[in-house]
């Protein structure tokens, strides 16, 4: 299963996924036909949403099925949500897949507006300290140079330095924060893109505290989701497992499933096949092997789902305790502890001198 390229700044967003995924969901529960409905909700939808349903609307219309009109936009849409649709649409229970993505989805939403509500007051912390930085820069220094160098003290040298500088402020004075904001800003914006729910999602929300392990509990979820919903609708064993590690959105499980689909076609039992796959989560794997065993596997698949989406809402939990703290402590708190050595190390070391004369 190749990885895609795509730029994440032509998909459309979270946000816009979720509600697009909605508008769909609602239309099968309702028995509208899904290209005159698309076609009528696309004026109603602002920007690239809009643009999608209508594009949508028009290759369904054209006799296209949605999983086929949903792989065309692959530009904007993940490739998985329209594996997740074929799933759904081969179950006969797509609003209920449907719905297992949203959830998904609104999690990862969930995760990356706590993050960036944490980063706030650190960043408020840096750009003050920042403007005082200037300030001695461009006030402080200069005075104070010449009486540091005259007891010809070990922090003169850069105190001279800083004093220096001052005549260039101009220049690298905003460029400091127009790069914390520009990367601040491109963060927001890139992890705000839909395609993240494939794999891309580690990249851009993996560095919070718990969020990987958030995110793997999050796609093994969805595998065992929908691998639970194809083996109770009786599809063949080795194409469910592909079709359902493709929709989970995690390249780890789709090269393991790989594997697993290699053996299984091979003739190797289940059990076996799991034990050769340790990309595998091991919850999952233990309960797909008592499912198989007791003859209720699909039912086993829907508890290891459920036991990983409560996995995922517990860490999601303790993120947004820890997150706040740690970046208050790493950025606000590294800022002003640089700025202070900064500025009173040379004073104090001043005042050394003095005391000793």
């Amino acid at each position: 299963m190749a990885r895609t390229g795509l730029q994440p700044l032509s998909a459309i967003s979270l946000d816009d996924l979720i509600a697009l995924n909605d508008e769909i969901a609602a239309l099968v529960r309702a028995g509208i036909p899904l290209d005159r409905g698309l076609l009528d909700l696309a004026p109603d939808l602002p920007g690239r949403l809009g643009q999608v349903a209508a594009s949508l609307g028009e290759r369904t219309a054209r006799g296209e099925s949605l999983n086929e009109a949903l792989t065309a936009e692959q530009g904007r849409l993940p490739r998985m949500y329209a594996v997740v649709v074929e799933a759904g649409i081969r179950t006969g229970r797509l609003t209920v897949v449907l719905e297992k993505l949203a959830t998904t989805a609104r999690q990862m939403v969930e995760l990356r507006s706590m993050a960036g509500a944490a980063l706030l007051y650190p960043l408020i912390v840096f750009f003050l300290a920042y403007l005082l930085w200037i300030g001695f820069v461009l006030w402080s220094a200069p005075i104070t140079a010449p009486a540091y160098e005259s007891f010809d003290l070990q922090s003169a040298a850069w105190v001279e330095r800083a004093a220096g500088a001052g005549s260039t402020v101009q220049y690298w004075g905003p460029a400091v924060p127009l790069l914390v904001l520009g990367i601040f800003g491109a963060w927001w914006l890139l992890s705000g893109r839909a395609l993240v729910v494939h794999s891309g999602a580690a990249r851009w929300l993996g560095w919070i505290p718990g969020g990987r392990r958030m995110l793997r509990s999050l796609q093994a979820a969805m595998f065992a989701d929908v691998l639970s919903l194809l083996v109770e609708a009786q599809a063949p064993l080795e194409e469910s497992v592909s079709l359902a590690a493709e929709a989970s959105g995690s390249w780890l499980i789709q090269g393991e499933a790989e594997r697993l689909v290699s053996r299984l076609r091979q003739g190797a039992p289940l059990e076996e096949c799991l034990s050769a796959a340790p990309g595998f989560p091991p919850l999952l794997c233990w309960l797909v092997q008592t499912g198989q065993q007791q003859g209720a596997l699909d039912a086993a698949l829907r508890h290891a789902a459920e036991t990983y989406r409560e996995r995922a809402r517990q860490r999601a939990e303790t993120a947004r305790l820890l997150l706040p703290l740690l970046l208050t402590v790493g950025i606000g708190g590294g800022t002003v502890l640089a700025y202070g050595l900064l500025l009173f190390w040379p004073w104090t070391s001043l005042l050394k001198t003095l005391s000793e004369m």
